[in-house]
C-alpha cells in the first residue's frame, strides 16, 4: 500500500519477517528474507563481519534514472551528505543453557524480557521450530507467603515433552535460540505479531529503498541491538555516514494504569519522534528538519516519551568523530 505518493509498504514482507526467528546473534532467517527483497533494488548489497545487512543506494542521475540500471551508479547526480538509515533485525528471546536429567531445559533470557509474562508461554526452539512451554512450580505447591511474588526467571524451565536428558539433547542442543510462538495476524485495522520491535522498522526501511534518493544512502539492517546496540556500532564505523536516522519500534502509553502524563505515544496517530532517551540526545537541527519535512507532507507526528529505552542511534552518534543522529 502507498500513501500520498510515498513508496509502497508491502505488508507481506512485514508478515514474513515477523514470523521468522531472529534472536540476537541468530538473525540469519530474517536477513535472508530482506536480502532477497533488496537485491535488485540497490547498487550494492553485502553482509558485514558482524552479520548486518548493508545496502548502498546511489543518488538518481540528472535525468532521474537509476544509476545501477544504466551502469552509471549515480554518475552525474548531485552529491550531498551520506545518510545512514538503520533498523535492527534481532528480537528478544531465550537461549537454552542446560539440559536436566528429566529432560527439562534451562535457559537464559536474551535481551529484556519481563519475567512476569513467561510462565505458560509457548516458544519455538531452533530452526526446526521445536515447540516448548515455559514451566514453573505449580501454585498449589508454592508456599502461601510466596504466591503473590513473581517467579524468578532462574526458577523457570522449558518443557518440550522429553522424558530424559538423552531425548531432549537429541532434539534441542544447548545454545539453541527460542522465540515466542506468535503468528502474524490482522485484527481489524490492527496487526498482531512478534518482534515488531524492530521488524516494523525493517519493513519500512525496505520500502524506502524502492526509490532513488537525492543523496547517497546506506541502508543497514543491523544485528544484536537488543544486547547492546552492537551491530549498528560496527556498521557505523565502516559506513562513516554524515548523518543517521534510525527506524525503531516503541511502546504505546495507552495501557490501563499508566500515569495520565505518560499515556503517549498513541497507536494510529503517526510516527513518534525521539528527542532524548537513555542512549541519545537527538541532534536538534536534524530533528527540526524531520519535523519540517513531516509538516510539508502533512504527515502527523507525535513524541516518544523522553528518557525511555535506547536505540542504535545512541551508538551511531558517537562513532568516528560523531554523527548527527
Amino acid at each position: 500500500m502507498s500513501v500520498n505518493g510515498a513508496p509502497a509498504f508491502h505488508e507481506s514482507l512485514l508478515e514474513a519477517i515477523s514470523n521468522a526467528p531472529g534472536v540476537s546473534g541468530g538473525e540469519e532467517a530474517v536477513r535472508a528474507i530482506l536480502a532477497e527483497y533488496a537485491r535488485d533494488k540497490v547498487d550494492s548489497l553485502e553482509v558485514d563481519p558482524m552479520g548486518s545487512l548493508v545496502a548502498r543506494i546511489e543518488p538518481a542521475t540528472r535525468g532521474g534514472r537509476s544509476g545501477r540500471r544504466n551502469g552509471a551508479r549515480g554518475s552525474g547526480a548531485k552529491k550531498g551528505p551520506h545518510v545512514m538509515l538503520c533498523a535492527h533485525m534481532d528480537e528478544v528471546g531465550l537461549m537454552v543453557t542446560a539440559v536436566e536429567k528429566e529432560g527439562r531445559l534451562r535457559f537464559r533470557r536474551v535481551g529484556g524480557i519481563d519475567p512476569r509474562i513467561l510462565p505458560g508461554q509457548v516458544f519455538r526452539i531452533g530452526i526446526e521450530g521445536t515447540r516448548a512451554v515455559v514451566g514453573a512450580l505449580p501454585p498449589h505447591l508454592v508456599p502461601r507467603t510466596e504466591r503473590d511474588k513473581v517467579t524468578a526467571a532462574d526458577d523457570l524451565y522449558l518443557d518440550i515433552g522429553a522424558r530424559s536428558r538423552e531425548e531432549a539433547e537429541e532434539r534441542v542442543p544447548v545454545g539453541s535460540y527460542a522465540v515466542f510462538d506468535t503468528t502474524y495476524e490482522a485484527w481489524g485495522t490492527t496487526r498482531k505479531g512478534k518482534a515488531f520491535d524492530d521488524r516494523a522498522g525493517c519493513a519500512v526501511l525496505a520500502s524506502l529503498i524502492q526509490r532513488r534518493p537525492p543523496v547517497p544512502v546506506t541502508a543497514v539492517w543491523s544485528v544484536q541491538e537488543e544486547v547492546g546496540l552492537r551491530g549498528a556500532a560496527a556498521a557505523a564505523r565502516r559506513v562513516q555516514p554524515d548523518l543517521a536516522i534510525v527506524l525503531e519500534g516503541t511502546a504505546s502509553g495507552e495501557s490501563p494504569g499508566a500515569p495520565p502524563d505518560e499515556q503517549y505515544p498513541y497507536m494510529g496517530r503517526g510516527p513518534a519522534l525521539t528527542v532524548q532517551d537513555r542512549s541519545l540526545m537527538v541532534h536538534a537541527r536534524l530533528l527540526d528538519a524531520i519535523e519540517d519535512t513531516a509538516r510539508r507532507h502533512r504527515v502527523p507526528t507525535q513524541w516518544k516519551r523522553p528518557g525511555v529505552g535506547g536505540t542504535d542511534a545512541g551508538r551511531i552518534a558517537i562513532s568516528g568523530s560523531g554523527v548527527p543522529s
